[in-house]
């Protein structure tokens, strides 16, 4: 019984750090895609500043006809690599083994 007792007391807490590692988890992901963001904000800022240097250099200086080049990363919002999380290994086995 006292082996019943200690292993249900020790499931518990794995269960408990569990769930607090999981949340610590998301909120830190959440808390890196806001950071990323904000500088992501400002490197576009300072990206448009160098275009435009760029534009006026280019008609007002030498004359010659500006064309804004496309770069696909002034578009993007938020971390390159799409939304999906990585896993560590134990927390896919444990998934696995609870059958999620």
């Amino acid at each position: 019984q006292s082996l019943e007792a200690e292993l249900e007391r020790v499931t518990g807490q794995f269960q408990e750090t569990r769930d607090r590692m999981r949340h610590l988890m998301r909120s830190n992901a959440e808390k890196f895609r806001q950071v990323w963001i904000v500088n992501e904000e400002e490197a576009k800022a300072l990206i448009r500043e160098a275009l435009d240097a760029a534009r006026i250099i280019q008609v007002q200086q030498l004359g010659i006809p500006w064309e804004e080049p496309h770069f696909w990363f002034l578009e993007n919002v938020g971390p390159l690599g799409g939304r999906r999380e990585k896993k560590e290994a134990m927390e896919v086995a444990t998934e696995l083994l609870e059958g999620g």
